[in-house]
């Protein structure tokens, strides 16, 4: 029982090391991966309340908005530029460069385009050169994506990260030490005999 419960915690530790090893090598297809999941982020982002608020925190954080651009928000329904709604040509409020208070309306209305000429052809988004005047230059809006944003801090703090990945790997390894340890303890005391 007490060898299958270290097994259970090498094998554990194994896993963990190996998936932290193969997403190092393999790291252009886990951006690929994650890009894939933050453009299914933008597309669902009114449908779930979690998920929204799980990217606003993002870009908040990291200053960011969309995948690669403010122009990925034109894969979601509600900001498309050829919708009829009040958020339609725009973006969330978390994209907006705002330090002190939280305007939800910033975002809305913000590119300029002519509705006949982009919502008849076979353009999928705004592009960034539509952007109103006022808006340009990070003045209003992160206009940078956080796919890019977030892979610079990801490399920027990659020894933070590895220290706190190695911390996490040696605090298990002891777990699985100690307990083995205990065990030993706990069956020598059972069968008489005395533990020195």
């Amino acid at each position: 029982s007490s060898g299958i419960n270290a097994e259970y915690g090498v094998i554990l530790f194994l896993a963990e090391a190996a998936v932290g090893i193969i997403a190092f090598i393999m790291k252009e297809k886990v951006k690929e991966v994650v890009q894939e999941h933050m453009y299914d982020s933008i597309k669902a982002y009114r449908d779930d309340s979690d998920l929204r608020d799980a990217v606003n925190v993002a870009q908040r954080t990291f200053k960011c908005c969309g995948v690669k651009s403010f122009t990925d928000w034109q894969e979601n329904a509600y900001f498309k530029c050829c919708n009829e709604g009040i958020e339609s040509c725009g973006v969330p409020y978390s994209c907006c460069n705002i330090t002190l208070q939280v305007n939800l309306f910033c975002g809305v209305n913000i590119m300029d385009y002519k509705q006949d000429e982009f919502c008849k052809s076979n353009q999928t988004f705004v592009p960034s050169s539509n952007l109103k005047e006022d808006y340009g230059g990070g003045k209003h809006i992160y206009e940078d994506g956080c796919l890019d944003t977030m892979e610079g801090w990801f490399n920027k703090n990659l020894y933070y990260v590895g220290g706190a990945a190695l911390g996490v790997a040696i605090v298990q390894v002891g777990g699985v030490w100690l307990s083995q340890s205990l065990i030993h303890k706990i069956k020598v005391a059972a069968a008489g005999g005395y533990y020195k």
